[in-house]
């Protein structure tokens, strides 16, 4: 796969579980939230979708082939690859223990705990201190300052 569609698809992942506007060739435009998609099809699976006049879909899904424009009104400061390199420098850890699934917005630390936008998966010390750094590296992306 070329890198275009690579980065192409990441995005999309990102998306998946955030709102998003869908406008298709003919005009129609529908607001939902992204379940899933095809790649490189682009067929999505859209839910709580808006069609105006308090009127909503429950589910529904979008033929690739009908899409005009994607719209994105939410997305995450949260970038795996960059935090991983923020663990690294604020606690000492060895890089070869961190993997990073930028794909999936996961970083992984030696293999027992799983950081993504949504919070930290684990237990232990190593696990309170990477949450207590996710909330400032957040904290930080949202105010825009410079990580250091």
């Amino acid at each position: 796969m070329p890198q275009t569609g690579r980065k192409l698809q990441s995005e999309l992942s990102r998306l998946v579980g955030k709102t998003i506007e869908v406008i298709l060739v003919d005009g129609r435009t529908y607001k939902g939230v992204l379940q899933d998609f095809d790649y490189p099809d682009l067929n999505l699976l859209l839910t709580e979708v808006d069609v105006g006049q308090e009127s909503k879909i429950p589910i529904l899904v979008l033929s690739g082939k009908t899409i005009a424009e994607i719209r994105a009104y939410e997305t995450t400061v949260f970038n795996p690859r960059e935090f991983a390199e923020y663990v690294v420098k604020k606690l000492g850890i060895r890089p070869d223990g961190i993997r990073v699934y930028d794909d999936a917005g996961v970083v992984l630390i030696y293999n027992t705990i799983r950081v993504s936008e949504h919070g930290v998966e684990g237990s232990g010390t190593l696990a309170a201190k990477v949450s207590y750094l996710l909330k400032e590296y957040l904290e930080k992306k949202k105010r825009g300052e410079q990580l250091s």
